[in-house]
């Protein structure tokens, strides 16, 4: 059975370990020594009431650390997913410049073959709608052109 001291340890503010500690080693230098030994004599409700206080603390700093560690797992988790995240989309993306810089390719070959034909077109005939063609692809090529710049340059964004 708990002594009333003991009891009125238990109900108390749970208190740090460490100043039960440093209680319990001030309460041994200023203990009584033994003549001819090397004990010492200390307050035995003031020790047991340390004590009390000490299991009572131990289990609230095991719930603290448990809790650190629960919530430590799950920051590492939530990264953990966000980094997958990331990796997933930027992968997606990576083929998706991928497949458009082959569609690209394809368009600039297309293009570069209807230029091929506009040039042989504009030097049998000069006329109007040969110059106004020529003027369109040339366009397009631009286009296409500052297109695949762009491409080029999210493939080296992407590929650091």
């Amino acid at each position: 059975m708990v002594s009333d001291g003991r009891a009125v340890a238990q109900t108390a503010h749970v208190a740090d370990i460490m100043q039960l500690v440093d209680r319990m080693e001030e309460l041994i230098t200023s203990g009584m020594r033994v003549p001819l030994s090397n004990r010492i004599m200390v307050e035995e409700e003031e020790f047991l009431s340390i004590i009390d206080q000490l299991r009572l603390s131990v289990p609230q700093e095991i719930k603290q650390a448990r809790r650190v560690v629960q919530e430590r797992q799950q920051i590492i988790g939530t990264a953990q997913d966000e980094a997958a995240k990331i990796l997933s989309v930027a992968k997606e993306r990576a083929e998706y410049l991928m497949n458009e810089q082959g569609l690209i390719n394809e368009a600039k070959s297309r293009s570069e073959e209807i230029l091929r034909q506009a040039k042989d077109g504009s030097k049998r005939s000069m006329g109007e709608v040969d110059v106004y063609a020529l003027q369109i692809l040339t366009q397009l090529e631009q286009t296409l052109q500052q297109n695949l710049q762009q491409i080029q340059q999210a493939k080296s964004v992407v590929g650091r």
